[in-house]
């Protein structure tokens, strides 16, 4: 059952323009996979978004110097 805040909550977001474009790039994105070369534009909007909606937080990652890189 939800509380009458999140209930709340939900409906403003329903009225949010675009909360509503994201709830419809990941509906075509989850339908049609890609049949060609991915559009880098389209695959930052896709993870922008994802990771919008994630309520998990980032693990913050090292970052390890390298002196010496051999190729």
């Amino acid at each position: 059952m939800l509380s009458e805040d999140e209930k709340q909550e939900l409906r403003s977001l329903s009225r949010s323009s675009s909360v509503r474009e994201e709830f419809r790039q990941l509906r075509m994105a989850s339908r049609l996979g890609p049949e060609g070369p991915v559009n880098v534009d389209n695959l930052l909007s896709f993870l922008n978004t994802m990771a919008r909606l994630s309520t998990v937080k980032a693990i913050p990652k090292t970052f390890f110097p390298y002196t010496i890189v051999r190729i």
